[in-house]
């Protein structure tokens, strides 16, 4: 990878990470469901414009776009409203990772490689562990500096 890939690459993830904060912050002025849909809106402009349509079935596309858009939004923002810390979101919403290769499997009739059960399953322990440490916390939100 040269200069400007690794350049591209951390620019990426600071965005991502930078986006959970923003959205903890936007929730203490504005309703959650009013902010998915501000979010979709002001994608969906350039979207539309720039990106060409993919070449699948419509029902396909819009299955995608419900459940890995919408549906994954929702829940994201009315948990964070609700209280979930900005940095615990970020991994939650990681979870999609393995049930993708998952549901790939059931529903594409995908055949998955030893590989992809073990990272899937190693993410599935990571997120176990991580849950079971915060219910030991009894739901506790840590101190944080936005609040």
């Amino acid at each position: 990878m040269d200069r400007r890939d690794r350049a591209l690459a951390i620019l990426v993830a600071v965005c991502w990470g930078l986006n959970f904060p923003a959205i903890h912050v936007s929730l203490a002025h504005f309703p959650p469901f009013f902010l998915v849909a501000l979010r979709f809106a002001v994608i969906a402009v350039p979207t539309l414009l720039l990106v060409p349509r993919p070449r699948v079935q419509l029902r396909w596309l819009i299955g995608y776009g419900l459940g890995f858009g919408v549906l994954q939004f929702t829940f994201l923002y009315a948990a964070m409203d609700a209280g979930m810390p900005a940095g615990l979101s970020s991994l939650v919403l990681q979870s999609s990772a393995p049930f993708t290769v998952v549901l790939g499997a059931a529903l594409l009739g995908e055949r998955l490689t030893g590989r992809q059960m073990a990272g899937s399953a190693a993410a599935v322990v990571g997120l176990a562990g991580i849950a079971t440490h915060r219910a030991g916390l009894a739901g506790a939100p840590p101190h944080c500096p936005w609040s």
